[in-house]
């Protein structure tokens, strides 16, 4: 009887131990679970909050600048918004893509212009996600605006700059945010916002 209890407690606390031991280790979680988790840097890598903060800052300046008061002049004239240039070695493309839509609601919540989607031009976002691999040529501004329907383009490029001392390392980010003219190519509008990535040791 005295083994047979034995053995019944291990099967009790069997699974008591295991899954302490699960819950010590790596285990996935959701961020509504994990307060903060979205805020916490993981390495020195582009992550969607340094996308967000670059852009949110690009686009409140461009809100104040002289361009918006001349859409405003012009009644609401058509704008596009182009893929945003990933010149990092960073494997944010698709981030990058889903900025497209984050500055397109915010050109839309402002009333200046009317915002045309290229998602519903397959072909010609297509072929500008081409060039742009195989490098961005401004005299196609004035073609890509007339076969979209376009007045003004509203693009991107994010750039970086990567520095190591003995163990600590140090990440620079860089987005450039452009306005640009359909008929002249002229860049109305151009502002600059960074942010830091580090690893370094206290």
């Amino acid at each position: 009887m005295a083994t047979f209890s034995k053995r019944l407690l291990a099967l009790l606390v069997a699974p008591t131990l295991l899954c302490a031991a699960c819950a010590s280790g790596p285990h996935a979680v959701r961020g509504d679970d994990k307060p903060g988790i979205d805020y916490a840097a993981m390495g020195t890598g582009l992550d969607r909050r340094d996308l967000q903060k670059m852009l949110n800052e690009n686009m409140e300046t461009m809100r104040h600048a002289a361009v918006v008061q001349r859409w405003l002049a012009e009644n609401r004239p058509s704008v596009a918004v182009l893929p945003i240039r990933n010149e990092t070695s960073e494997h944010v493309d698709s981030a990058l893509q889903a900025l497209i839509s984050d500055v397109e609601t915010k050109l839309i919540e402002w009333g200046a212009v009317k915002v045309i989607s290229l998602e519903n031009q397959q072909e010609m976002l297509s072929e500008i996600r081409r060039q742009y691999a195989e490098g961005f040529d401004q005299t196609q501004i004035a073609h890509w605006g007339k076969q979209i329907g376009a007045r003004y383009f509203v693009t991107g490029k994010v750039y970086t700059t990567d520095e190591r001392v003995g163990d600590q390392h140090r990440v620079q980010y860089y987005m450039f945010m452009q306005v640009l003219s359909v008929e002249t190519g002229e860049i109305l509008f151009q502002n600059k916002s960074a942010v830091t990535k580090a690893i370094i040791r206290d």
